[in-house]
């Protein structure tokens, strides 16, 4: 899911943060290795942009993300034009099954609605709700904090909102991240 810039903004300690960024200490991230019997996990090319519409379109709530297969579409692309930030293939992944996306994680460098916020930070994650309740989105979030790991950050961060499920949020918790103090 993509925010207006400036949207859920609240003054914090002198700065201005959003409420609803949730972040992982990386250091203290312990991930086993991002495998699934259920789908393939590989890294999102821009070739894949227009299966990922599919996915994606279906993964939200009408009305939280694109309204329309096409504006979905439109979504994706953007996402690999860096519409949405400098997008990290190295830590961007799709999961695969019977070779179609059915879900993916999109990272990019940092936030580009906050400009405090420093460190990889995860502008989407969706799982087609027909392939939910198989361990896809921890397996996808295992690889991106894996893949940031790898190449140095200490940190990964998220937003929620209006689209994230307590199914989701949950999940996150579980992972270590944590509300921004």
């Amino acid at each position: 899911m993509k925010f207006s810039l400036n949207q859920f903004r609240r003054p914090t300690n002198g700065f201005a943060m959003p409420s609803d960024v949730l972040q992982a200490v990386l250091q203290n991230a312990d991930f086993a290795p991002a495998v699934s019997s259920y789908a393939e996990i590989c890294h999102a090319e821009s070739s894949s942009a227009t299966e990922l519409a599919d996915p994606y379109f279906a993964a939200y709530p009408p009305g939280i993300a694109a309204g329309t297969l096409e504006e979905a579409q439109s979504e994706m692309e953007e996402t690999f034009a860096n519409e949405f930030g400098q997008f990290l293939e190295n830590a961007s992944f799709v999961a695969l099954r019977q070779g179609r996306p059915i879900g993916a994680i999109f990272v990019v460098e940092k936030s580009i609605w906050d400009e405090d916020l420093f460190g990889p930070f995860i502008i989407d994650l969706f799982v087609d709700p027909l392939h939910q309740g198989h361990g896809l989105g921890h397996t996808l979030i295992a690889a991106a904090v894996s893949a940031c790991k790898k190449h140095g950050a200490d940190t990964l961060s998220l937003r929620i909102g209006d689209g994230t499920s307590g199914a989701a949020l949950n999940l996150y918790k579980r992972l270590g991240f944590r509300e921004l103090a």
